[in-house]
Parts: structure tokens; C-alpha cells; sequence
């Protein structure tokens, strides 16, 4: 009689401690997944419970996999839904998950923080190049911008009459249009 009620107890502590999944999506590591049955640890400590078949699918970076290439302790995301008749729990998709490697977010050098963008673009031949401002031929026709003292370019040594520039531009309080970045280059050849 008293192995019996001891056999009782541990049987009602594995049944208080194993729960029936939760339907829907539950992360967790996996512990056990052998008998048609699988058990995934929550975050919070709970083991939950969950039964499968042939048609469960089990997969590892969204590559199907077979129950056999499980391992125990991997951090799984397991789908999971009722069956019925008997309204049991039932894993429709198991899927091995990793955490993302949080990558350290350097912040922009302090230059970048106040280098204005620019909303505008234009592009063509510069056929005027006086002072602070230069005037380039577009196909919607000429277009004159200032150059500020802070302009970008990507070579300052070279002159930029005749050359075909890119240019990212925005308008000031006035309105006047102000060249950011000047870009040119040539496309290279293999």
C-alpha cells in the first residue's frame, strides 16, 4: 500500500510538472522529442508537453529536417494546435531558432551627425565653374547651385569644368540651391 501511494506521488509530480502546451506559438530550448512526443522548456521554467506524427513538419533553418537530427538544448519555436477527437495536443511545425548575434551599433563619426544629406539630385556636365557656384547642363536644362565651404567632392585637385558630375543638392532658407556632394568618376574597364 505505501509503494503504491509513493508510486502515485511521483506519477502526479510528473504529471504537475509536464503541462499541456499552449495553443499557438511557444519558444523554449527542447528537452525530449522521442515516442511521438515532445517536451520544450519555456523561459520562465515551465516543461510543456506536445504530441507529433509523419505529418509534423521539423526544420532547421527553414531547411526540413527529420526528428532524429534534433538535438537537446537547442532553442526550438514550436506551432502548436489541437487534435480531435480527444482535443490533445498536437505539433504542427517545429522549427530549430538562433538568436541573432546583436551586433554593436557604432555610431556615425562626429562629422556625419551634422553633414546635411541633401533631398535633391542632379546630374550632367558642369559648363560654368566661378567662385563658390557652378552651373551644370541637365536634360531639363541648366541648373546654377552654390558650393558651400563645406561641400564634398570626390577629388578636389581636379578642376570640374567639362567633367559629367553627380551631384546630391538641397535648397537653403532662401531657396538657393547648394551642392553637399560632388561626385565623378570612370567606369572601368576589365
Amino acid at each position: 500500500m505505501r509503494g503504491l501511494s509513493v508510486a502515485l506521488l511521483f506519477l502526479g509530480a510528473a504529471l504537475y510538472a509536464q503541462e499541456s502546451m499552449p495553443i499557438g506559438i511557444l519558444r523554449g530550448s527542447l528537452v525530449t522529442w522521442q515516442g511521438g512526443s515532445v517536451s520544450v522548456r519555456h523561459a520562465d521554467g515551465a516543461l510543456y508537453d506536445c504530441s507529433y506524427d509523419s505529418h509534423t513538419l521539423f526544420q532547421r533553418n527553414q531547411w526540413p529536417i527529420r526528428s532524429a537530427d534534433l538535438t537537446s538544448g537547442e532553442p526550438v519555436e514550436v506551432l502548436s494546435d489541437r487534435k480531435l477527437p480527444a482535443h490533445t495536443c498536437y505539433v504542427r511545425m517545429l522549427s530549430v531558432v538562433h538568436a541573432a548575434a546583436k551586433s554593436p551599433r557604432r555610431p556615425p563619426p562626429p562629422r556625419d551627425v551634422w553633414i546635411p544629406r541633401g533631398y535633391l539630385t542632379y546630374a550632367g556636365l558642369v559648363v560654368k565653374n566661378e567662385d563658390s557656384r557652378i552651373t551644370l547642363k541637365t536634360r531639363a536644362g541648366p541648373r546654377t547651385l552654390l558650393l558651400r565651404a563645406d561641400t564634398h567632392y570626390s577629388t578636389v585637385a581636379e578642376p570640374l569644368l567639362n567633367k559629367h558630375v553627380f551631384v546630391r543638392a538641397g535648397r537653403n532658407l532662401q531657396g538657393t540651391l547648394e551642392a553637399y556632394q560632388v561626385v565623378w568618376g570612370e567606369i572601368l574597364l576589365p
